[in-house]
């Protein structure tokens, strides 16, 4: 299974890309920052992790949500701002999880694991 990461923190990154391999993921990372439906058309992961202190990338999300392609993807949002407009703003959105750091990484593997089960049974 493939999971892309959109991180700008190399070391957060660094920490999700072992964690995933280590579970058995192929891990595709962007630290740029710059989270574009064209790369996710050619990864074609089953799984985006998604780093939301950025306004940039909540504005992605929007978009990925309404791609008819792309939007059954599950994305698993990160972020360290526990505010309600980002919450009630990413809770519309269908197959969006959402992470407030720091985080368990027993809760981290579950979240994942569900997602791509999930992903790996009912989206074709």
């Amino acid at each position: 299974m493939r999971v892309l990461v959109y991180e700008s923190s190399k070391d957060r990154a660094k920490l999700i890309q072992d964690l995933l391999v280590s579970y058995r993921y192929q891990v595709f990372v962007d630290f740029q920052n710059k989270a574009s439906l064209k790369q996710i058309q050619e990864i074609k992961p089953s799984l985006i992790i998604l780093n939301a202190n950025q306004k940039e990338n909540v504005e992605f999300l929007e978009n990925l949500k309404r791609n008819s392609r792309l939007s059954k993807i599950p994305v698993i949002v990160i972020s360290n701002l526990n505010t309600q407009g980002v919450l009630e703003k990413i809770s519309n959105f269908p197959h969006v999880d959402y992470l407030v750091e720091p985080f368990k990484i027993k809760n981290f593997r579950h979240i994942v694991e569900r997602w791509v089960t999930f992903r790996s049974l009912y989206v074709n």
